[in-house]
């Protein structure tokens, strides 16, 4: 017998329907939301490479998240083995690796993500964990966009306005 769907009102989504032969657990929560276990990731229908996870206890919480490679090609961060142990990954196959975003409101074009401290899931079992690296290399506000096209973007150049 399959699961059935079940629907939360997110604040930022709007009425998002959740599968839960998808849920994404997160058995420690994410830092700052200890309390919170169960998310979904929403697909974007903008055809950008953006995500929700959204918050499945509390429809108030979503972050926007975004495969760090989309934007960072060699994104190779160290992963402690007892941490991939936790999460039962075994090989790559099974490995997803997220980014939490921070969007200024006052200038979104300027969005960071996190990569101090990606999302690390098991796509075979589901589980996840928020893992902080010790590797300085990373910024916890990794600009997505470089300098000049900001640059280029205030001044005019990259686009009409």
């Amino acid at each position: 017998m399959q699961a059935v769907n079940t629907v939360i009102q997110s604040a930022k989504l709007g009425p998002v329907s959740i599968d839960p032969e998808r849920l994404l657990t997160f058995p420690e929560g994410i830092p700052g939301f200890r309390t919170v276990k169960q998310y979904t990731l929403v697909n974007n229908d903008k055809g950008h490479p953006f995500f929700w996870l959204q918050a499945v206890e509390d429809p108030e919480l979503a972050f926007v998240v975004i495969d760090p490679l989309v934007f960072r090609p060699d994104y190779r961060p160290a992963l402690p083995p007892e941490e991939m142990k936790e999460l039962e990954i075994e090989s790559s196959d099974s490995l997803v690796v997220l980014t939490i975003l921070t969007i200024p409101h006052e200038d979104p074009l300027k969005l960071t993500a996190n990569l101090m401290a990606p999302l690390v899931i098991n796509s075979k079992t589901r589980k996840g964990k928020q893992i902080v690296l010790s590797d300085l290399n990373y910024s916890h506000r990794e600009p997505l966009f470089p300098a000049q096209v900001l640059s280029a973007s205030e001044q005019g150049i990259a686009g009409t306005k």
